[in-house]
């Protein structure tokens, strides 16, 4: 446009030269000069019209370009929701199908449970019919001798002497019965296998003959006791190859299997009401004990239980954690909740008033305390105790003892976690004349240990043996202590 109007300019200049001179060429340009200037106009409003539909054009772009972004982060969004509900579906499914194959493993085993007590009993009534069937042979039997010996008195009077002494045993032989049957079902399960039935043979419930019992007490008299020596190769083998297992794989040995299975974590499980996870509480207290004291009537008194603790939650049981969390949303039904759980043990979660709960627990430094009452304590000695031989045993503190001595210490142990998870570890203790809480730590080592590491306040109820004279070496102890 610039170069229009610059040319327009020069051409004007140029036809005032000329229209001087003539006049017809002065309208003439003057006719030229009115249409260059409305052409001029026309494309500047044409160009106007242009630069605003550029400028429309340009807007609309902006927000298709918007809405476009819009629309991918709400796709993104439904997809990440899809994959959410993908997930959630699959884990329903998979608890679905775990529920599932429990409730079936359960139906197979209470059948499994019914047919052996139907074995059992079908058996006990075969038995009981060979006896009745015998029973009555004897008694034709003896029906008949009487007749015969109707002629003879002397010999009817001894028979008969002789059949009243049989008859007082046959009694005592069938009660005897009776409760073995009860109490050692599989113990005559082999004796019957030992010896096959046949008609001419005595009744089971008859008592053996004189010389026979003799010679059973002689051979039970000759019998040397001994243990298991399945079980005390297992705890041999895992005394001599822990020391070089890292501790994460110690659980690879049979007798480590044997002893969480049997003993640990059946003394773990505190009940259906538990408020602690036992794998989680294995875990922890096989790698290092916890803390453990007394109440005193001041902390008794202002203590409450923090239920919102971490460690506490993550102990819970995951349905309960997951009703916790959806209850968070109601303050008020949350804080009827704490003050229902205020004077409940910690650890098996039973209702007890503020002087039975006269234990606290920790786990960590960190972690709130939990009050707890002295059979749940008990429980967790136990295992501490179990635990802190086990890792001495791994670092080679016991290199030393022998192995009998060593086993020996195990059963105390083990026998520890048994009368503590039937809740009459105190009665035995009082029993032997020891203190239930002076219970605290494991047997000390072949070492010698410094005075400033061992705690006087606890006492160790298994077999002591003497301390050799060797360099100091230090042994882990349960931290556990009773403050009053």
């Amino acid at each position: 446009m610039d170069y229009i109007v610059e040319n327009n300019h020069n051409n004007n200049n140029n036809n005032n030269t000329i229209n001087s001179q003539c006049p017809t060429c002065q309208r003439q340009t003057f006719v030229k000069q009115q249409d260059q200037t409305e052409l001029i106009k026309q494309l500047r409003h044409e160009l106007e019209s242009k630069d605003e539909a550029m400028e429309r054009l340009r807007q609309d772009m902006q927000t298709l370009n918007q809405k476009y972004v819009a629309e991918i982060n709400r796709v993104a969004d439904v997809q990440h929701e899809k994959d959410m509900v993908e997930h959630e579906l699959e884990e329903l499914s998979t608890r679905l199908f775990e529920e599932a194959n429990g409730m079936v493993a359960e139906e197979k085993r209470q059948r499994y449970l019914l047919e052996q007590e139907l074995q059992q009993t079908q058996e006990h009534l075969l038995a009981e019919q060979n006896q009745l069937q015998e029973l009555r042979e004897r008694m034709q039997m003896q029906q008949q001798q009487q007749q015969g010996d109707i002629k003879d008195p002397n010999m009817a009077r001894a028979r008969h002497d002789l059949q009243q002494l049989y008859n007082t045993n046959c009694k005592r032989a069938s009660a005897n019965h009776h409760n073995l049957y009860k109490t050692s079902f599989h113990k005559q399960q082999r004796s019957s296998q030992q010896r096959p039935h046949r008609g001419s043979e005595r009744a089971t419930s008859m008592p053996p003959l004189p010389s026979t019992m003799e010679e059973e007490a002689q051979q039970q008299k000759n019998k040397p006791m001994s243990i298991d020596q399945v079980q005390l190769e297992a705890f041999r083998e895992f005394v001599r190859s822990s020391p070089n297992v890292v501790f994460k794989k110690l659980h690879q040995f049979v007798y480590m299997k044997v002893c969480q299975q049997e003993d640990v974590e059946p003394c773990l499980r505190f009940g259906p009401h538990s408020r602690l996870s036992v794998k989680k509480m294995n875990e922890f207290l096989s790698r290092q004990p916890c803390f453990i004291e007394q109440h005193d009537e001041l902390s008794q008194k202002t203590m409450t239980i923090n239920t919102n603790a971490p460690s506490a939650v993550m102990a819970r049981p995951l349905w309960e954690r997951f009703s916790n969390n959806h209850n968070n949303n109601n303050n008020a039904h949350s804080l009827q909740s704490q003050q229902q759980q205020e004077y409940h043990c910690s650890a098996c979660g039973r209702p007890a008033d503020q002087q039975a709960l006269s234990y606290r627990f920790r786990l960590d430094e960190m972690d709130e305390w939990a009050a707890i009452d002295q059979y749940c304590r008990d429980r967790l000695v136990a295992v501490c105790e179990f635990y802190v031989f086990i890792r001495n045993i791994q670092k080679g503190f016991y290199a030393d003892r022998d192995i009998d001595d060593l086993y020996t210490e195990n059963i105390r142990l083990r026998l520890q976690m048994f009368y503590s998870r039937m809740g009459a570890l105190p009665v035995v203790l009082d029993g032997i004349g020891l203190d239930p809480g002076s219970v605290g730590k494991a047997s000390p080592p072949l070492d010698t240990i410094p005075d400033d590491a061992s705690d006087a306040s606890m006492m160790s109820t298994g077999p002591q043996t003497p301390i050799t004279q060797t360099p100091p070496v230090l042994k882990e102890e349960y931290i556990a202590g009773d403050n009053k």
